[in-house]
């Protein structure tokens, strides 16, 4: 593997890293940006050296790219239960209120 590829991969670890980062911190507009440009670097990567060029590089890449979505999907997880926890006590309150209302 060539310095070129080399510095790529890093660029992609670094950049799971700042999305992770970016994620942990909610600040959804640089994650945004961020997924954007890593696309767009993988994709460079495998134009320019393909998928076979380095294949533990890119396996320990999909390894870290893998733990981020599991990451994303515990967030996402959390804030589903949140939210339905959150509908569920406006319900109640709504009913509370609407039984004070009947008496």
């Amino acid at each position: 593997m060539n310095n070129d590829a080399s510095a790529l991969l890093q660029a992609l670890h670094v950049d799971l890293d700042l999305i992770k980062n970016a994620i942990e911190a909610e600040d959804h507009a640089t994650t945004e940006r961020i997924v954007g440009e890593h696309d767009q670097r993988v994709r460079d990567y495998l134009h320019a050296h393909g998928a076979h060029s380095a294949p533990q590089a890119l396996q320990d890449l999909l390894e870290q790219q893998l733990s981020l979505t599991t990451r994303m999907r515990q967030l996402r997880d959390e804030a589903a239960q949140y939210l339905r926890a959150e509908r569920q006590s406006t319900r109640a309150a709504n009913a509370y209120l609407q039984a004070g209302t009947l008496a």
